[in-house]
């Protein structure tokens, strides 16, 4: 077994009801003057009154950023700064899909930090940590609760960027289930297979180990069962908790191990026809799969298991594909697109995403290796 290293820098905090912990969390944290980031449909949803009410309650003072937009923008994050600088703000609560938690880790990042925050694209480019962030998911999908990841987007260059760094992982996590029983059926389906792809990337990660693949297997397994119900019906707490803590086993997976092809394509598709993340990868998905699975086909056979899917291939490499239909399927069921064109792709544009993708520090980890031409080739099959 080849030594590795597997790392939680976060507190943790899941359940029912879990969110009656913030004030004594705030208070542990030694913090005086709040500020929740999050955004107008978490507002519109209710969700925002149930978090200022506990803190109202304890007497604690906050203010609000709701302003946050999907992809956040560097100028949105450096808003929050600002604004957080002249309140003398010494703790986020990121209330939010990944959009809300990404520009809080981004704004805490500036109050330790000088620059722009371009400056700090790529890994441990952070120097010092800024600011707690305490993050509180209100979608079951990107698991930026408890990574080291912060997506964010470059309007004027019209890019987006992943800044890398133990030093803007939350450092609490709370994720109660009730706070999902809102989110549309549209984007339970698509924040759900974001997790999914987190999960699958991470599993066939060419730096996986032992850890990030039970954690990785069993988010597939729950998702698998329990999306589609949430789809389906949205007050289903069962699904709808059991969809959350995959989405955190997948978070933690990638986290340590990072992810894969899917990724490296999604972001260009979202920086260039502006396609919500998750849907994304939902696409794409399968077609990464297909192109993947011939490199690791017993890890593509666990896939397969995890889903409860019957294998019935003659062979080793019948029995793998298992897992790219069981996806398909999956797909299917939570009723996403499967083609780029009914995202609003333009196949005009396709190549300049393919270089897009190649620059992606993802394509190191993804299990087979993947020239532009493939990536093309994988673009024009998805179109």
């Amino acid at each position: 077994m080849n030594n590795y290293t597997f790392s939680v820098p976060t507190q943790i905090e899941f359940g029912v009801g879990s969110i009656k912990k913030i004030p004594d969390l705030v208070n542990n944290l030694g913090c005086k003057k709040i500020m929740i980031v999050t955004d107008k449909g978490v507002v519109n949803a209710g969700i925002l009154d149930k978090i200022t009410v506990l803190l109202e309650n304890a007497d604690i003072a906050y203010s609000v950023f709701d302003q946050v937009e999907p992809d956040p923008s560097t100028d949105t994050i450096e808003e929050v700064y600002i604004n957080a600088k002249a309140e003398d703000t010494d703790v986020f609560i990121a209330v939010g899909g990944g959009s809300s938690l990404d520009c809080s880790k981004g704004a805490s990042l500036l109050t330790a930090n000088t620059g722009k925050l371009q400056d700090y694209a790529g890994v441990n480019k952070v120097k010092n940590k800024g600011i707690p962030v305490i993050a509180i998911p209100t979608t079951a999908g990107t698991g930026s609760e408890v990574t080291i990841f912060a997506v964010l987007s470059d309007i004027k260059a019209n890019t987006k960027f992943t800044v890398t760094s133990l030093l803007i992982a939350p450092d609490i996590a709370i994720l109660d289930p009730e706070l999902t029983l809102s989110l549309p059926s549209k984007l339970t389906a698509s924040t759900g297979l974001d997790a999914m792809t987190h999960a699958v990337e991470a599993y066939t990660s060419l730096i996986s180990e032992p850890i990030s693949d039970s954690l990785a297997l069993e988010a597939m397994r729950l998702i698998y069962i329990y999306l589609p119900r949430a789809v389906n019906n949205g007050t289903d707490l069962e699904a709808r908790t059991q969809v959350l803590q995959a989405s955190l086993l997948a978070g933690m997976a990638f986290n340590n191990a990072f992810l894969g092809l899917s990724h490296a394509i999604a972001s260009p598709l979202g920086a260039h026809f502006h396609v919500p993340h998750g849907t994304a990868n939902a696409v794409m998905l399968p077609y990464v799969m297909k192109f993947n699975y011939m490199a690791a086909p017993e890890k593509f056979i666990d896939m397969a298991n995890a889903f409860g899917v019957k294998l019935n291939g003659n062979d080793l490499y019948e029995n793998a594909f298992c897992a790219v239909d069981a996806i398909k399927k999956l797909v299917s069921l939570c009723g996403l697109p499967t083609t780029i064109r009914e995202v609003g792709g333009k196949e005009e544009l396709l190549d300049q995403v393919a270089e897009d993708a190649l620059l992606s520090v993802q394509l190191k980890f993804n299990c087979r290796k993947a020239n532009v031409n493939q990536i093309r080739e994988i673009l024009r099959e998805a179109f």
